[in-house]
């Protein structure tokens, strides 16, 4: 079963990808290693659904389907949250002071 948005890991902290819960993050860096942490997870998980499906195991395509999707969206939000960090960096040192 996949997590609804609301309870993504790196915007939270306490609700990892898998839907294991976890203790929350003390601070940015950890939160940001948490989500990382959980992106990896997740592709992981979908590369050992795919070699299941590939050798024959009792994986079905669907679940394989779901896992990969899973592991895209969370690239897709990974690099969207870097995209945003690096234009807020940018940001800050166009400031004036």
């Amino acid at each position: 079963m996949i997590p609804p948005v609301s309870s993504v890991p790196a915007a939270t902290g306490s609700v990892a990808a898998s839907g294991a819960t976890r203790a929350p993050a003390d601070g940015f860096g950890d939160t940001i290693a948490s989500a990382l942490e959980a992106v990896s997870q997740a592709e992981f998980d979908a590369d050992a659904l795919a070699t299941d499906v590939a050798l024959g195991g009792d994986t079905s395509v669907q679940e394989l389907m779901v896992a990969m999707t899973k592991a895209s969206l969370s690239v897709d939000l990974l690099v969207q949250v870097r995209n945003k960090a690096v234009e807020a960096y940018q940001e800050i040192m166009r400031m004036q002071i």
